[in-house]
């Protein structure tokens, strides 16, 4: 328990419905979140007063700061940064990914209503603002989350998507790519938990009940779970991928170790005048082209999604997303397999691996 939340019985109460409070709970070690999770939990919003008749709103978070991480209150959900103006500037909890079940509309954050759930991001400490970069929000969503009922949420990561179910909806009302690997870390493990917070609008923010339940990499991707070694901060922004600013070809024992990014058409080689054979080893990473389609249909690890694409790809006999290599002119190019032309740069992630010259 960290600032205000206390339990009760059998709530868990992140905050009281009294003003400026923020509240947040954790497991208090971290859980093997990287290859996918799944978890289930009650929450209900009640005795809602003040600005907007109830705020702010709780969050489910992923992150690797430490058990005792708060964030701010009002706007900022008791992960993010405070709002400029608030009478106590509070940091954001860093290294950080919020599932943030809003309830009070912003209208200078760009709230979209008083109703609706975001997934916010925060990096390094330096790099914290306000308001919390969104990778994704639905406008509204089909309940009213402070109508002071019992709701029940679902949330389920398969790598990369992540998905929230409210009540008994088979489908999600918010969905999206989302990039584990600034909040994991070499083994995929995380703290999990809530937070909350009130300012001049405030609400009980309860936790009725709550399970977690982590799962093995996902069987429709040819992803590999590995201790990602890229350093996040050279992500290109506005992506939900981290996506690095450019490839890294460095030597490494009779080889080389190479980052290719997964928008850059043939954007990393070796040289090889010989013409010797060149391995490949080790490789793993998520690479994604196609956003809107999700999952195995539009993001894979460096096997590819499994099925042949056709025309349009750089290689129409080779699974979409597969990892690529050609010779050409001496040297040795390496690409993602993503739809050709300009298309290509608006691939998200990259792939890690090395490289053995026979």
């Amino acid at each position: 328990m960290v600032g205000d939340a206390v339990v009760t019985g059998n709530t868990l109460r992140l905050t009281p419905a009294k003003g400026n409070r923020s509240g947040a709970a954790w497991f208090h070690e971290k859980q093997p979140v990287g290859s996918g999770f799944e978890t289930t939990f009650q929450f209900q919003l009640t005795h809602p007063g003040g600005l907007g008749h109830g705020a702010d709103g709780f969050a489910f978070v992923l992150q690797n700061s430490g058990p005792e991480a708060l964030g701010g209150r009002g706007s900022a959900g008791g992960f993010a940064v405070t709002d400029p103006d608030f009478r106590h500037r509070e940091a954001a909890i860093p290294w950080s990914i919020a599932v943030f079940f809003d309830t009070y509309r912003n209208k200078d954050e760009g709230d979209p209503s008083n109703n609706y759930i975001a997934f916010c991001t925060y990096g390094r400490p330096s790099e914290e603002r306000w308001p919390a970069p969104r990778l994704a929000f639905t406008p509204n969503l089909p309940v009213r989350l402070k109508d002071q009922k019992v709701h029940a949420a679902r949330i389920l990561f398969q790598p990369p998507v992540l998905s929230v179910f409210l009540d008994d909806s088979s489908a999600p009302v918010l969905q999206s790519v989302v990039d584990l690997s600034i909040v994991v870390d070499g083994n995929g493990g995380a703290w999990v938990g809530f937070t909350a917070s009130t300012g001049g609008g405030y609400e009980n923010h309860d936790i009725l009940n709550w399970s977690l339940t982590a799962t093995g990499v996902s069987s429709s991707m040819s992803v590999v779970s590995s201790a990602i070694t890229f350093h996040t901060s050279a992500c290109l922004a506005g992506r939900n991928l981290c996506t690095p600013e450019s490839a890294v070809v460095e030597h490494s024992g009779a080889g080389y170790h190479v980052i290719l990014p997964g928008n850059l058409e043939w954007g990393a080689s070796i040289p090889n005048p010989p013409g010797r054979t060149v391995v490949v080893t080790n490789a793993h990473g998520i690479v994604c082209w196609d956003l809107t389609a999700q999952g195995s249909d539009g993001c894979s690890g460096p096997a590819g999604n499994a099925t042949t694409v056709g025309s349009g790809f750089l290689a129409a006999d080779t699974p979409a997303g597969a990892l690529l290599m050609r010779t050409h002119d001496g040297q040795v190019w390496f690409s993602v397999n993503g739809r050709s032309g300009v298309e290509f740069k608006n691939n998200q992630g990259f792939y890690e691996f090395d490289l053995e010259i026979k």
